[in-house]
């Protein structure tokens, strides 16, 4: 697993090899479900995932998109260990399970993975931080490009056209905004010559500038 293939001690190896699976989902499929029981962590080997929670009206929000070598499932950990969110592939996708018993006898006896994933934990709630913080909504929808940016990255066949391009629903919620502002927001991307717009594809012509949009306090 990619979080694991660090500088553990080589007697881990086997324990991982051991306990560790490799599970595979269609489109559209769920991993795990929010309320489930926590019973292992998650890593991306190929393929797209996205992560969710229903609101109080039943609606499906998304928070995260993930792509390969992204960690799933860690935040079902403590607590009443179940998974507040939900996780399924948005097309074929293959991850790697490691079972919750492994995962706490390394964290229990290594110290450096401890450490390691204190930093994880750390720089994961640097970024809900950042979330709620309620930027200009222009920079939460140039944030939200820049991780579809990051997830997906570009097609093979056009250099600024995103491999897979969010629908407009997952980016109002993954932005924290409304559909309206949304569409405001991309033709406003458009006439500053940062993004494109061919269909439901999003081009990136200025991935610098759409930094500078998505962090104006250059955070």
């Amino acid at each position: 697993m990619d979080f694991l293939k660090k500088k553990y001690l080589k007697e881990w190896k086997s324990l991982i090899a051991l306990g560790k699976q490799e599970l595979k989902f269609g489109k559209n499929e769920m991993i795990f479900s929010a309320g489930d029981k926590t019973n292992g962590i998650y890593s991306i080997k190929s393929g797209y995932v996205k992560i969710s929670y229903k609101n109080f009206d039943g609606e499906d929000l998304v928070i995260r998109i993930a792509g390969k070598g992204d960690t799933l499932g860690h935040r079902g950990f403590g607590g009443d260990w179940t998974y507040p969110i939900s996780a399924y592939s948005l097309n074929e996708s293959e991850v790697t399970f490691l079972p919750i018993e492994v995962f706490k006898t390394m964290a229990k006896t290594n110290p450096e993975f401890s450490f390691d994933m204190m930093m994880f934990f750390a720089d994961e709630l640097r970024k809900s931080e950042k979330k709620i913080s309620q930027p200009p909504v222009l920079s939460r929808i140039a944030y939200t490009i820049l991780e579809n940016y990051r997830v997906f990255g570009f097609d093979k066949n056009e250099p600024t056209k995103l491999a897979f391009t969010l629908s407009r629903s997952d980016i109002s919620n993954m932005a924290g905004t409304t559909y309206e502002s949304v569409i405001r927001s991309l033709s406003e991307l458009k006439k500053k010559g940062v993004i494109q717009i061919s269909g439901k594809n999003i081009h990136i012509l200025d991935l610098k500038e759409l930094e500078n949009i998505a962090n104006p306090a250059g955070d």
